[in-house]
């Protein structure tokens, strides 16, 4: 039998033994363990991360914004506050995965703090203390999303992470749904609890329950391959094995990648590679595109109905839009194609758009809810395509997951005044913007698929790598394989990027 590896260190220079092997059953069993361990927790954090994050827009419903004497511009500014303080901490956050052993510890003290932060937003009396309030949740929520992404790439394959951060954004999605149901049920049964307002009860009430997770999470997230207990030595044997095999590569940084130096290296191989840029304005565009997301509450509340039925109706868009994104992803996954699963969900979402400015009918608007939420699904695939497209070294990935979510983001400030009250109820100017935007993205979603399929043509005649293949690398891979060193190299150059 081939010799284990300690979570504590990582695996020598490879010797003649066998190669490591494992049945698909043996697979099968690891990856559902994997996924009993890491998804449940990831995806209550995400839904808690975006009931926190859109719990401003549902406030709004309930009387926050003449309680504060907030202009238009003013409550737009709170809400794109946030997002100038998430911009900053991504990339920091990111290296910092890739460098700490113990994510789980990481990760539990960023959503206690989120929590705690959004419950102090209850105490908020003016606009300059929201805007300090938004600022730090921006700033502290950061690290969240892009550590989740890179924490799956060290656990998944690239055909099976797809679906792991499908399931992930089945969060943000089912967040904004079961937002509106919560604030719905707070806003109506706690006004004047107390003495207090009823969105201010939504700020202590959903702070609160975040908080309670976080304390929890280091009893149940795992950590990393290498560094987590609950497996046995087959098992992590068999996790960091299936992973060299999917790339070609051990996915483990060593010492220089955590060092200054070497965190500094992989964000400059980041900032340098083109398919980092291509993938960043792609996201950016995707994300200005479906702006509308922020202000769904109050696009619905132009159907005329009460502010609870408002909220209630937020949650079939949503739901059914999860859903389609689930089964877009894992089609995705199981195929190994893109770019085609990215501009299905875009179409729908223009689908969407269109039909929202051309319906005069409550029917109609309603309708095309649900086109525009089925959008969020390219997003999904397009997170996987960035984790795929930029596999190794580890602190290179890292820093480009965070990198290209950060820079997307800052499109959303901007978009945050997109949807200004005296445009309501048709709407038609964030409408026709929002159409441009998801064109351009797709645009060049297509220019990035081409560009993959000329370097896979590279690839195959030996013209180009798709990553350094250093002789550490090479060897500390072969001693995971159990292979020799020849063998490591053959494999490492038979990688191909999915498009």
């Amino acid at each position: 039998m081939s010799r284990s590896t300690s979570p504590e260190k990582d695996v020598g220079m490879s010797e003649m033994e066998t190669p490591v092997e494992w049945s698909e059953a043996e697979e099968r069993r690891l990856v559902r363990k994997i996924d009993l361990r890491c998804m449940p927790a990831l995806v209550i954090l995400f839904i808690l991360n975006f009931i926190d994050r859109g719990n401003l827009s549902n406030a709004r419903l309930q009387g926050l914004q003449e309680d504060l004497s907030l202009n238009d511009t003013e409550f737009a500014t709170c809400l794109s506050v946030l997002f100038a303080g998430y911009i900053f901490m991504q990339v920091p956050s990111n290296l910092i995965m890739n460098a700490i052993p113990y994510p789980r510890l990481f990760m539990a003290t960023v959503v206690s703090l989120w929590g705690a932060i959004s419950a102090l937003t209850s105490l908020c009396d003016s606009f300059s203390h929201l805007v300090v309030c938004r600022f730090w949740l921006g700033f502290v929520e950061a690290a969240f999303y892009p550590s989740a992404v890179y924490y799956l790439s060290r656990w998944y394959t690239r055909k099976e992470i797809g679906l792991r951060i499908a399931f992930l954004n089945a969060g943000n999605m089912l967040a904004q749904g079961l937002g509106g149901l919560l604030a719905a049920g707070i806003l109506s049964g706690m006004e004047g609890a107390r003495g207090i307002r009823g969105w201010r009860w939504l700020f202590i009430i959903e702070g609160t329950i975040t908080v309670a997770f976080g304390l929890l999470m280091p009893f149940i997230l795992a950590d990393y391959p290498t560094t987590t207990r609950w497996m046995s030595d087959r098992e992590r044997e068999i996790s960091q094995a299936r992973l060299a095999k999917d790339v070609g590569l051990i996915d483990n940084p060593d010492e220089s990648e955590k060092s200054g130096s070497g965190i500094l290296h992989g964000l400059v191989l980041a900032l340098t590679d083109l398919k980092v840029w291509a993938l960043a304005f792609m996201y950016f565009t995707y994300i200005m595109g479906l702006s509308f997301g922020q202000y769904m509450p109050t696009i619905t509340k132009t159907l005329g109905f009460s502010t609870t039925i408002t909220l209630l109706l937020t949650f079939p868009p949503w739901a059914f839009a999860t859903i389609f994104a689930l089964v877009n992803s894992w089609h995705s996954d199981r195929t190994g194609e893109k770019f085609f699963h990215i501009a299905l969900s875009y179409g729908f979402a223009l689908l969407g758009y269109i039909v929202a400015l051309s319906s005069d009918t409550i029917a109609g608007k309603y309708v095309s809810l649900f086109g525009m939420c089925m959008g969020f699904s390219g997003g999904i695939v397009t997170l996987g395509w960035i984790s795929s497209s930029l596999p190794r070294p580890p602190v290179k990935r890292a820093a480009s997951i965070a990198f290209v979510n950060a820079f997307a983001n800052i499109g959303q400030i901007p978009t945050s005044y997109l949807w200004a009250s005296n445009w309501g109820p048709k709407y038609w100017q964030s409408f026709v913007t929002e159409i441009c935007l998801m064109v351009v993205s797709l645009c060049i979603g297509l220019g990035y698929r081409q560009y993959l399929i000329h370097l896979n043509k590279k690839l195959e005649s030996g013209e180009a790598e798709a990553f350094n293949t250093t002789a550490p690398a090479v060897e500390k891979t072969a001693a995971v394989l159990h292979t020799t060193v020849q063998q490591e190299e053959q494999l490492a150059h038979s990688f191909r990027y999915l498009y």
